[in-house]
C-alpha cells in the first residue's frame, strides 16, 4: 500500500497536537487551604483585619485579652512563609479594640484602634516601615469625647487616609484626618465630616490614587426620616486673591439728585461739561433742611455702615456675621418739611466671591450681582428745627439668614448704596424683607460726600 506524502504529513501534525496537548503540564486548581491558628491560645482573640502588599506579604491584626484587658495584637506572614509569632503592640493598662490595618505599595503598616484613655475612648494608631517594627503608639482622636471604629488607607504615595465615629455630647460625627508618608509621617489636624442633629457612623475610607485629590469617606446618616449614605471627598482647592481684612466700610449718604440727560448750561473748567439748571431732587415725597433750598436749618448727616463680626474658627458653631448700622437725622417730607413718620429702605448692591459654589464645599465662585435690602424707621423729634431721625443696628444673617458663613473666605464687593423712600403711597417698605417695594419708591439718598 502506498501513501501519499500530504497523507503522511496530516498524519504527523495530528500526533504532533496529540503529544502538546497530553505532554502540558497540569493546570493548577485555586483553593483555600485548610486554617490555622495565628493568635495564641488561653485567652479570646477576635475583630481580625487583614492586608496584603503587592509583592504577597501578608499582616494580620487582632483583639486578644491579656487577661486583664484588651489589647492590639498582629503577625506577620510572607508570600511563601509561616506566620510569625503573635506581638502585642497596644500599651496595657487600658481596654484596646477595633483594629483596622493598612499596608501601602512598599510594604510599609498602618493600624489603627479605639483605646480607653481612663476616661474616653480615643482613636490611636502605629505606623510599621516595611521590615521593621511598630513604632510607639500615637493619640489621633481629641480628648473629651469617645470615638470608634477606625478605618485606614494608603495612597499610591504612601500618605494615610483614616476616618472614624465620634461622639459630639449629643450625636455620633464622622472625623477623619491624613497622615504624611514615611516612618517620620505625621497627622494632621482632624476634620468633622458628617453634619450636627442626627448620627453618622460606620466610616470607610478609600485613599485612592492620592488622597489629597481622590480621597473619599462614605458613612451611615439620617435625614430624620430614612438611613442615607453620605459622603466626603477631598480636594485641592485652588483659592482666590483676598485681603487680611477689610472692615469695616463706612458710606456717608448724600441727597440724591436727578443725572443730567439734556443740559442746559456747561460747567466750568476745568470740568467743562453739560450740566442742568436747576436741580431735580430725586425723591418728590422726602428732603432734609437746607437753608439756601427750602429755609429749613441744615441738620441732615447720614451714614450706612458694614462691619465684620469674626467667628471662633475652633467651635463648630457659626458665630460670623456682618453688622449693620444706619443713621440718618433730619428727614422731613417734601414739600411741607414736616417731620417723617414712615420707614426708609436701605439697598446695596452686593458681589459675593467665597468657597459657597457647590454642593460640595470648598468651591470657590463668584455669584451674581444680589440687591441686599433692608428697612429702617424713622422716629419723629420734638425739635422744631429737626426733622426726623432713621436709626437702625442689625446683623446681615437677621435680615437673609445665612448670607454669612464662617471660614467660607467671602469677600463682599459692595456697589453703590442707596436709601429709598416709600414713595407717594406710603407703602411697601416697613416688612423689608421679605416685601421691599410695590413699585412706586424713589431714591432718596445716595452714598457720596459732601465739600462745603
Amino acid at each position: 500500500m502506498t501513501v501519499s506524502r500530504v497523507a503522511l504529513r496530516s498524519l504527523f501534525a495530528v500526533l504532533a497536537f496529540a503529544l502538546l496537548v497530553f505532554a502540558s503540564p497540569a493546570q493548577a486548581t485555586p483553593t483555600f487551604l485548610s486554617a490555622v491558628n495565628i493568635s495564641d491560645a488561653g485567652q479570646d482573640g477576635f475583630e481580625p483585619d487583614v492586608a496584603v502588599d503587592p509583592s504577597g506579604n501578608v499582616i494580620a491584626v487582632w483583639t486578644r485579652s491579656d487577661g486583664t484587658f484588651f489589647r492590639i495584637q498582629y503577625s506577620t506572614r510572607t508570600a511563601t512563609g509561616a506566620w510569625a509569632a503573635p506581638t502585642t503592640i497596644s500599651d496595657p493598662g487600658q481596654s484596646a479594640s477595633n483594629p483596622d490595618v493598612a499596608i501601602d505599595n512598599s510594604g510599609n503598616a498602618l493600624v489603627a484602634w479605639s483605646r480607653s484613655d481612663g476616661t474616653n475612648i480615643r482613636i490611636q494608631a502605629a505606623y510599621r516601615p516595611f521590615g521593621g517594627s511598630f513604632g510607639a503608639p500615637l493619640t489621633i482622636s481629641d480628648a473629651g469625647f469617645d470615638a470608634t471604629k477606625p478605618v485606614t488607607d494608603f495612597d499610591n504615595s504612601g500618605k494615610a487616609l483614616m476616618t472614624w465615629q465620634r461622639f459630639d455630647g449629643s450625636n455620633l460625627r464622622v472625623q477623619s484626618t491624613t497622615r504624611t508618608a514615611g516612618a517620620g509621617g505625621t497627622f494632621a489636624n482632624e476634620a468633622t465630616l458628617s453634619q450636627s442633629g442626627q448620627d453618622g457612623f460606620n466610616p470607610q475610607a478609600d485613599a485612592g490614587p492620592a488622597v489629597d485629590t481622590n480621597g473619599v469617606v462614605v458613612w451611615t446618616r439620617s435625614d430624620g426620616a430614612n438611613l442615607r449614605a453620605q459622603s466626603s471627598r477631598r480636594a485641592d482647592v485652588t483659592g482666590y486673591p483676598r485681603p487680611k481684612g477689610a472692615t469695616p466700610s463706612t458710606f456717608p449718604m448724600v441727597p440724591a439728585v436727578v443725572p443730567c440727560t439734556a443740559p442746559n448750561r456747561t460747567h466750568g473748567p476745568s470740568l467743562a461739561f453739560g450740566s442742568c439748571n436747576p436741580p431735580v431732587m430725586s425723591s418728590s415725597t422726602l428732603t432734609v433742611g437746607t437753608t439756601d433750598a427750602n429755609g429749613a436749618a441744615s441738620n441732615s448727616s447720614g451714614r450706612v455702615k458694614f462691619k465684620v463680626i469674626n467667628g471662633v474658627a475652633s467651635t463648630e458653631a457659626d458665630e460670623a456675621d456682618v453688622q449693620l448700622f444706619v443713621t440718618l437725622s433730619d428727614v422731613r417730607n417734601a414739600p411741607a418739611l414736616t417731620d417723617y413718620a414712615g420707614s426708609l429702605m436701605v439697598e446695596a448692591n452686593l458681589q459675593l466671591t467665597d468657597n459657597q459654589n457647590s454642593a460640595e464645599q470648598p468651591e470657590p465662585g463668584t455669584m451674581q450681582n444680589f440687591a441686599m435690602k433692608w428697612s429702617v424707621p424713622c422716629v419723629t423729634t420734638i425739635d422744631a428745627t429737626r426733622g426726623s431721625n432713621c436709626n437702625l443696628t442689625t446683623n446681615a444673617d437677621a435680615l437673609y439668614p445665612g448670607i454669612v458663613t464662617e471660614t467660607k473666605r467671602t469677600i463682599w464687593q459692595i456697589g453703590q448704596v442707596t436709601m429709598k423712600d416709600a414713595g407717594p403711597n406710603g407703602t411697601g417698605v416697613n416688612a423689608c424683607p421679605p416685601t421691599c417695594g410695590d413699585g412706586d419708591e424713589t431714591t432718596f439718598m445716595r452714598q457720596g460726600i459732601f465739600i462745603p
